[in-house]
């Protein structure tokens, strides 16, 4: 008779715990609270806000579209982001260049111009000598190129980045690639 008490009672205080826990159930909808710190980890997603945004139909000659990726601005490694923005990633290559078709949701257009500045102003604080920031049009928006020279396998190389917004969408296009590499992607995302 004991063993059949404990054991209710057990059951009924493990039932108790994942109650509380909220482990079952619930709202799962995440919030965002952005201020573009570090310390903010909450995603917004719309609901109609997917995979597909960053799918280029039909896929430029001689492109491949590698894999598409539910990511976070702040695991992305773009200079000046530091929120967990949500966002999807699509990855191209070319030869052997990689294109990242990045599409992150915002608040609205004016925190997206804000993350699109934080880019600008990070890329200058990193690479105060060789950073070059100036304006070009993708699919009739103005967006910011960042060139910037690096070393890499010992010689020096041009890094691109392309950041446009496109209403509440951040809409960043970078990788190890010629300009006109990243350009042909970002033209045929229709972003």
């Amino acid at each position: 008779m004991k063993k059949s008490i404990l054991i209710v009672l057990l059951v009924a205080l493990l039932a108790v715990a994942v109650g509380v826990s909220g482990c079952l159930g619930g709202d799962d909808t995440p919030t965002n609270n952005s201020s573009n710190n570090s310390n903010n980890s909450n995603i917004t997603t719309n609901a109609t806000f997917d995979g597909s945004i960053v799918t280029v139909d039909p896929v430029p000659a001689g492109y491949e579209l590698l894999a598409v990726k539910n990511v976070t601005a702040d695991n992305e490694n773009i200079d000046g982001i530091k929120d967990a923005l949500a966002g999807f990633s699509g990855y191209y290559a070319r030869n052997s260049s990689n294109i990242y078709l990045n599409v992150f949701q915002t608040e609205n257009n004016s925190s997206a111009k804000a993350y699109v500045q934080a880019m600008i102003d990070a890329n200058k604080e990193k690479y105060p000598q060789t950073s070059n920031v100036t304006t070009t049009k993708v699919n009739g928006h103005d967006a910011t190129l960042i060139t910037t020279t690096v070393t890499s396998g010992g010689s020096d190389a041009e890094r691109y980045v392309l950041a446009w917004t496109n209403g509440s969408y951040l809409v960043v296009v970078n990788g190890p690639a010629a300009f006109d590499e990243l350009k042909t992607i970002a033209d045929a995302s229709k972003l």
